[in-house]
């Protein structure tokens, strides 16, 4: 064989390692998916519900960019429930920092479960 080829073939091998190191780099300082994140704070509150149920979402009052995200999220983390931005249905998430103790929205409701990251479950007492 000749020595051209065994270099080419020893740069393409070192090329490639090199390649391979970095990719493998970039995975693992890559941060995590802020989506994924808060679909995880959500998917406790599935083992509270039934499985094919509709589900109320207290909305923050402020709104804004975020609080559309955590929307989102608690959709995607219970799936098949269809979670909707209303007070209506038997049972409810507030999310967390979205209503006191004395909110009047709270009225006729339960609390169910609470998670350790803030985000709570109501049901209505007379469904």
């Amino acid at each position: 064989m000749r020595v051209w080829v065994r270099v080419l073939c020893g740069a393409l091998l070192a090329w490639c390692l090199f390649a391979a190191v970095s990719a493998l780099r970039l995975s693992i300082n890559r941060p995590a998916d802020p989506m994924a994140v808060l679909e995880a704070e959500f998917k406790p509150l599935a083992f509270e519900l039934p499985p094919f149920a509709t589900v109320g979402y207290l909305e923050q009052r402020d709104g804004g960019e975020y609080a559309v995200r955590m929307h989102y999220a608690a959709q995607y983390a219970l799936v098949p429930r269809v979670v909707v931005g209303r007070v209506g249905p038997e049972f409810m998430i507030v999310a967390r920092g979205t209503a006191q103790p004395d909110d009047p929205r709270l009225e006729g409701f339960y609390p169910v479960a609470r998670l350790a990251n803030g985000h709570r479950l109501f049901r209505r007492l007379v469904p």
